[in-house]
């Protein structure tokens, strides 16, 4: 690929990242102050139920109420708090150093409300209302019935219904097995509908990217059956909740580096609803730093009658952790395939072959150093499409050869380019030469960066992984050495690209613009990026190095004048 495509790609490359990141909010209309179409949720509260501050218009609200009893789980790399308060999650420490020593120790983010509490519960549709309804209120005081380090046990009893709700220590890291049971007491079938929910919160400032990087808070919702996962993101939700029918596998909020995904089991297959609820003050706009989004995620049963002392149960599986690929292959023992809730991408093929290579890496042969495994698996892409790169090298020597016969042709036509470039193609045909040989295996190479720029860019691996001088390879090197060090290797390899048919001008930008636009770049991006993106420019300087002693640029084809009717632009020897 000659030096002048090269300039046209890298700046259509820059154009590309550039509308990406401000051209398309304005187009998807995300400045947009329009409301969602999101009903008011209105609760029934039982009486003696503190209201949350968001309750005030709600029927049954109390000023104040029993206090809460609390539970502590201490599970596989976690300590899960529960309150009687709505039986839900309060809080989720992670008990791993480079997880609870980090922004994200704890996994429950929202603002402390009943109705944002992970794992809360419903037994009727908000806002609906039966005269068979099994329970008569949509919100009410649980007490702790057991509670040991691996099982906490909530139970609400009234005249008609008694609800049980535990939850216990998984089996594997970051699990949390949910069980409820609803019984009938009543002398007559009574109706119920139930729903699980998890949530998460983040507001806008920490969900904005920087240049080149989103950010790791970013916030996607998915829903998971059979083969089909569907993904949406904080802009998908203007006309309300979606849903998918009858799934089997889960229910997620995620961001780059963690997951909240609740697992049905029993084969029973729930709907699966999504939101992010747009949250702001009456003074607020949409996307002001200080406003944001309440992310939902909930299991919806289909309705069950049940008969005097008829119970129904149910069981979900809740993982909430880091998304390290393989305790996410483990969840559920595999069946749930909660590795999709890791977004590769278009080219998430390509990058599912990229991240099995890397963790053997990781677990053969760099003794569990993961900046190591980068070196080593670039290295490894190096040697395994060389294939692809030797046509580039032959292409690059032969225009070499022709560099002489090249440089006269544009000294003879400067001031009449058709002719130049009849002259030029004549030539390349006289010697066999194709000038765009060197582009396709370019082209062929690209889903392979794309998939290490996502691979790296969203492997919790990284989160808070040190290497050399790195504290944390999934953040920006804060001492800026990583992006100077890039900057300086790519303009040694820019200056030893080859540069003819450029004119001092062009060859000036290449040589530095480019690096300048990386090492911009890398202020932002993850550590683990840069290093792949250094280790790639050393080989590359070492490539040309040896195509510089292969074939020096100096010498002449000597086969033969090019010469120009210009008359008619015939060509003639």
């Amino acid at each position: 690929m000659d030096r002048d495509t090269l300039l046209r790609w890298s700046v259509i490359a820059l154009a590309g990242i550039l509308f990406w990141q401000f051209g398309m909010p304005l187009l998807r209309g995300d400045k947009s102050e329009a409301m969602q179409t999101i009903a008011a949720e209105h609760y029934v509260n039982a009486p003696g139920f503190r209201a949350d501050i968001l309750d005030s218009n709600s029927p049954g609200a109390a000023a104040s109420g029993e206090a809460d009893e609390l539970c502590e789980l201490n599970g596989g790399r976690y300590v899960a708090q529960f309150s009687s308060r709505g039986a839900g999650l309060t809080h989720l420490f992670f008990t791993d150093k480079r997880y609870a020593n980090s922004a994200a120790r704890d996994l429950s983010t929202t603002p402390d409300h009943e109705r944002w509490r992970s794992f809360r519960t419903l037994f009727r549709p908000v806002g609906e209302s039966h005269t068979d309804d099994q329970i008569r209120y949509d919100r009410f005081n649980w007490k702790l019935a057991e509670h040991s380090e691996t099982n906490c046990t909530f139970v609400y009893e009234d005249e008609v219904a008694r609800i049980e709700k535990s939850f216990a220590v998984g089996e594997r890291p970051f699990e949390i097995n949910v069980n409820t049971k609803i019984t009938n007491r009543a002398p007559e079938t009574r109706r119920h509908t139930a729903s699980i929910e998890t949530f998460a919160f983040h507001p806008n400032s920490e969900i904005h990217g920087k240049l080149g990087r989103v950010s790791p808070f970013q916030t996607e919702l998915s829903c998971a059956s059979g083969k089909e996962v569907v993904r949406k993101g904080k802009d998908d939700f203007k006309q309300g909740w979606a849903s998918s029918p009858s799934v089997n596998r889960y229910a997620a909020v995620s961001n780059y580096y963690f997951a909240q995904a609740l697992i049905p089991l029993d084969d029973q297959r729930p709907e699966c609803r999504i939101l992010a609820e747009d949250w702001y003050g009456a003074n607020q706009h949409r996307d002001d730093d200080e406003a944001g989004a309440v992310y939902h995620a909930q299991l919806v049963y289909p309705t069950r009658f049940l008969g005097p002392n008829e119970t129904a149960t149910y069981r979900q599986i809740a993982f909430m952790g880091p998304k390290e690929r393989e305790i996410l292959d483990r969840a559920d023992g595999g069946k749930a395939g909660l590795g999709d809730v890791i977004n590769l991408g278009f080219f998430s093929p390509v990058a599912k072959v990229l991240v099995g290579a890397l963790v053997f890496l990781h677990d053969h042969v760099t003794f569990g150093n993961w900046g190591l495994a980068i070196i080593a698996l670039t290295i490894a892409l190096r040697i395994l499409l060389f294939p692809l790169t030797w046509k580039s090298i032959q292409t690059t020597i032969a225009m070499r050869t022709l560099k002489p016969d090249l440089d006269a042709l544009n000294a003879r036509f400067k001031n009449d380019a058709q002719a130049k470039n009849i002259a030029m193609m004549e030539l390349y045909r006289k010697h066999g030469v194709n000038p765009f040989g060197g582009c396709l295996p370019q082209l062929v190479q690209m889903p392979v960066w794309f998939a290490m720029y996502t691979t790296l860019q969203t492997a919790a691996e990284m989160y808070n992984t040190k290497f050399l001088w790195f504290a944390d390879m999934s953040a920006p090197d804060k001492y800026y050495i990583l992006p100077l060090i890039l900057g300086a290797f790519m303009i040694v390899q820019q200056r030893l690209v080859p540069q003819q048919g450029m004119d001092a001008v062009q060859q000036k930008m290449m040589t530095y613009m480019m690096p300048i636009i990386f090492t911009v770049m890398m202020l932002f991006l993850p550590a683990a990026l840069g290093i792949y993106m250094l280790t790639n420019s050393v080989l590359g300087i070492v490539q040309q190095l040896a195509i510089e002693h292969i074939s020096p640029r100096t010498g002449t084809s000597g086969k033969g004048e090019i010469i120009i009717k210009q008359s008619s632009h015939e060509l003639r020897r």
